[in-house]
């Protein structure tokens, strides 16, 4: 028969005697054999222990304790190892509770009470000291919610807890006129005994037995938890039967086992557990029988709170259930988690193990719990928003799944705007502006303390070159966060589109500096971008290309070695001044390097022209041209210098096509038109002269279409000289 572990609910074969999955001991200890009587001896006669009446066993009325200190008034109750009386403090005539250990199957001889010969010295040793930890421990308690201890110490053969009276009624007794309480008396009842949680589980401690029963309502409607359960407990493991400690339908799983898991989260079963009773009036099923039901494929017995009180709010039935939760992991892990809850700020188990591997930038485990927490937790708003913001971060896929969770989120939590900035930032980074725009503009009305959203919304308008619009925005951004690196970058990218050189180098070189304290990663990508736009700005600021200007590429270049944006700005700085070997070397590294701008690749094929090198500037051309195959500007630089080589015929194939691609790419027409004047037929003559018409003709409607009339004018009147009207 197999074996369910009292810890997780691990089904384990037969002979393991360790859970295989976290370890704990499945084989319960042996029971401690009773004592033998010597041969011929008569055990004394003494009432059954489940005799309805204590008259025998508890202290009778007037008796004192401690050389007069308290004297027994009244008899108040009876548990499986311990009874406790109403008591007065004689000193000061203050009432008190005093609880007494008493053992099982004991008796009592006028006051002293005679253990049974099945516990043996050591056993009895150890329960009176484990009953003196217990009392030791609760006087390290300082919430005002949990009964004090004022002493503890021995006599009439055991030991005796003297604590606060509270002068009330339990919980138990109150839902006995009433058939549940209302939800704000819930919730008043359940911070003050999540006070006292809170102050038992930091020093350590539990409680094991909360119930209605064990917390006590005074007269000003203060609620204390009362009746710690850690020694019967211990003695309960001792003797191997936990059905006697036990509180069915409070009582977690694994406290059905003496060796089970005892955390925080145990408690946390039990009082949820009691506000279920309290909110329905009904015991809820036992954690045995549902572990059992579970475990057969069964239907969990547990039957939802709303079902037996429909006026119960959903979210108060989700804190309970989660609570309840048969494995220890899955339920609310502390008296603080459960109290933020109770509050309002909900967050599961799984979710908040979620953001725990986030916060430790363990990133790829917290996607797998992130997507577990969904598939168990569909109605997750919040947790749908986190996730879709990792993924975001990640960016795989496209942005494909941050898309769909962040969609998913809308549905869930509409009033979150994140998610709509999940989904800008992803359209951003497709170049689809105007959903983006939608999209960003919609998340800052909701949610408009995010400055990530605003600054990305100032790029998507900068793309769409809405620029007052977009200065608005970074603005914003800057208002909420004036370290945010990525903002003074945006901020530095509009006032370059705006002309304001100045405001470029401020919010540039202030983004480059601030992101020294962001990881590497971030820096390098940051300053990648801000560099060139600071560089030039300085250019046109004070209309220089040294100084300034030569001193931020150099930092360029040590910033980010071998960028090819850096490189291409070295280059042309060494063109400028006339340095072209090393301009060709910085260009050829250049385009070496990842992702290397168009302008730079074009350039480094220009650069042979400068150095006179046809030979190579061809070869270069045509390797280039394979690789676009569709680029007008590299068959009308092909096919130009075919033409200065004297190559008229392949010049013309090459400068057809460009001008083909591109119809208003003067120079294109211009020099066709020069190499059809150059293609004559075996007479001499020009071979085509309505094409060579045509290609001057487009060359100067094309030159007067980009703003060039000088060379439109000088195309026509080398023609009107000739007395050809173009």
């Amino acid at each position: 028969m197999s074996q369910i572990c009292p810890s997780c609910l691990h089904d384990n074969d037969p002979q393991e005697a360790n859970c295989v999955v976290c370890g704990t001991p499945l084989t319960p200890p042996s029971s401690q054999p009773a004592a033998t009587l010597p041969s011929g001896s008569v055990p004394p006669l003494h009432p059954s222990p489940n005799s309805s009446s204590h008259y025998q066993l508890h202290l009778q009325v007037g008796a004192v304790l401690k050389r007069g200190d308290y004297k027994i008034e009244k008899f108040l109750g009876q548990g499986g190892f311990g009874i406790t009386y109403k008591a007065v403090y004689c000193p000061n005539s203050a009432k008190v509770a005093i609880k007494e250990l008493w053992p099982e199957s004991g008796y009592r001889q006028d006051p002293v009470v005679i253990w049974p010969p099945s516990i043996t010295p050591t056993a009895r040793k150890e329960q009176i000291n484990e009953f003196k930890k217990e009392s030791l421990n609760l006087r390290r308690c300082n919430s005002n919610h949990i009964a004090k201890v004022y002493d503890c110490f021995e006599e009439n053969d055991t030991v005796y807890m003297v604590m606060e009276f509270i002068d009330g009624r339990d919980l138990s007794a109150i839902l006995k006129n009433q058939p549940r309480l209302s939800e704000d008396k819930i919730l008043h009842y359940s911070e003050q005994i999540l006070n006292a949680l809170e102050n038992v589980h930091d020093i350590g401690l539990l409680h094991r037995d909360i119930k209605p029963e064990n917390i006590m309502i005074d007269g000003q409607d203060r609620a204390v938890l009362i009746d710690f359960g850690t020694a019967r407990e211990f003695i309960a493991g001792k003797t191997g039967d936990m059905t006697v400690f036990l509180s069915p339908g409070y009582a977690p799983f694994e406290q059905y086992s003496p060796r089970g898991k005892r955390v925080p989260a145990t408690d946390i079963y039990a009082l949820s557990a009691s506000l279920y009773e309290l909110s329905t009036g009904e015991l809820p099923a036992a954690s045995s029988d549902r572990a059992t039901a579970v475990h057969e494929g069964k239907p969990d017995p547990l039957i939802p709170p709303r079902q037996l009180n429909p006026n119960l709010s959903p979210y108060l039935e989700r804190v309970i259930l989660t609570g309840m939760r048969l494995r220890v992991e899955e339920r609310i892990q502390s008296a603080q988690d459960f109290r933020k809850a109770l509050q309002g700020q909900f967050v599961s188990p799984l979710h908040q193990t979620a953001k725990n591997y986030l916060i430790q930038g363990n990133l790829n485990q917290a996607i797998q719990v992130y997507q577990t927490c969904l598939e168990r937790e569909p109605d997750n708003g919040e947790a749908a928003v986190e996730f879709a913001l990792i993924l975001v971060h990640l960016n795989h896929d496209d942005g494909t799944s941050a898309l769909n969770i962040a969609r998913q989120a809308q549905q869930l939590q509409p009033q979150d705007g994140r998610s709509y900035g999940v989904c800008g930032l992803v359209y951003c980074r497709r170049q689809q502006w105007n959903d983006a725009v939608a999209a960003l503009q919609q998340g800052v009305r909701l949610s408009s303390k995010e400055a990530w959203m605003h600054a990305n919304l100032a790029w998507a308008l900068g793309k769409q070159g809405d620029w007052p619009a977009a200065e608005t925005s970074i603005q914003q951004a800057l208002q909420l966060n004036p370290d945010c690196t990525f903002s003074l970058g945006v901020k530095a990218w509009i006032n370059f589109h705006q002309r304001q050189w100045k405001a470029v180098v401020r919010a540039g070189s202030q983004g480059m500096f601030k992101s020294q304290q962001t990881p590497k990663e971030e820096e390098i990508r940051l300053k990648s971008w801000v560099y060139p736009l600071v560089i030039s700005a300085l250019e046109r600021a004070t209309g220089k290309t040294g100084g300034d200007a030569q001193r931020r590429l150099q930092a360029f270049l040590r910033d980010v070695p071998q960028h090819p944006l850096a490189l291409g700005l070295q280059a042309w700085y060494q063109y400028q001044h006339g340095n072209l070997a090393t301009c060709r070397q910085s260009l050829d590294l250049a385009r070496q390097a990842q992702n290397c701008p168009e302008w730079v690749d074009k350039n480094s094929l220009l650069v042979y022209e400068h150095l006179n090198d046809l030979t190579t500037a061809i070869q270069r051309y045509q390797t280039y041209r394979q690789q676009h195959p569709d680029s007008a500007w590299a068959n009308y630089r092909l096919g130009t210098l075919l033409a200065q080589r004297g190559d008229y015929q392949q010049a013309k194939t090459y400068l057809e096509a460009a001008v083909k691609e591109s119809p208003n790419l003067a120079a294109a027409q211009h020099n066709l038109g020069w190499v059809l004047l150059n293609l004559r037929n075996s007479e001499g003559n020009v071979a085509a002269p309505q094409a060579l018409l045509s290609a001057y003709r487009q060359a100067a409607i094309a030159y007067e279409q980009q703003g060039d009339r000088q060379k439109a004018q000088q195309v026509r009147s080398a023609f009107q000289a000739l007395n050809i009207n173009l």
